[in-house]
């Protein structure tokens, strides 16, 4: 902040500018900035990144956007729920060796009859120790059609690449921007 201006007042980038608009009227100045600096900490914000990205970099990512798809789907609403939950995989679904077991939280917005909410599933081994971590992104709306993304490692991997993407649906404009920006444009259709 410099002299003459209001207090509690920051500069957002063009990036950050409307989901700091939705948080100042949630949180006061601090907390928010804090907010979107913790979402992007460690992420490579302004291009391109390698062939690969961290599983979990690329839910934070999503997660950092949801307030974004919040407007998309025509919400102004920027509370995100948080839900964790265990469950059960068949073994087909499964690298071999692993616990049936998992365990799954998601994050969620929704606006008037829509929501997009983001999934982690970890797949975790029968001997100990994280096998897989699934990151899921789906929206659900009367007014267009569903979309979800899927992101499925290598057992045993903690980055990923666009072989590792599927995608049901017509994903939103925001949801192709995030997935080229990254590198992680894929033609896989999940049935």
């Amino acid at each position: 902040m410099t002299r003459g201006e209001p207090p509690d007042a920051a500069w957002l980038c063009g990036r950050h500018l409307e989901c700091g608009v939705l948080l100042a009227s949630r949180l006061d100045i601090a907390r928010g900035l804090a907010l979107l600096g913790e979402a992007d900490a460690g992420v490579e914000v302004r291009g391109q990144l390698a062939t690969t990205i961290g599983v979990h970099e690329w839910e934070r990512v999503l997660r950092r956007a949801l307030p974004d798809f919040a407007i998309e789907i025509g919400s102004d609403d920027v509370e995100v729920e948080e839900d964790w939950q265990t469950s059960y995989l068949e073994d087909s679904d499964i690298p071999s060796g692993a616990s049936n077991g998992v365990e799954c939280t998601s994050w969620q917005v929704s606006g008037d009859q829509s929501m997009v909410a983001v999934d982690r599933m970890i797949v975790f081994w029968q001997r100990g120790g994280v096998a897989r971590t699934d990151i899921h992104i789906g929206s659900v709306s009367p007014h267009a059609p569903g979309w979800s993304v899927w992101v499925t490692p290598d057992a045993d991997a903690d980055r990923f690449g666009s072989e590792h993407v599927s995608v049901h649906g017509d994903p939103s404009p925001l949801m192709w921007d995030l997935l080229r920006r990254y590198g992680l444009t894929t033609t896989r259709v999940r049935p």
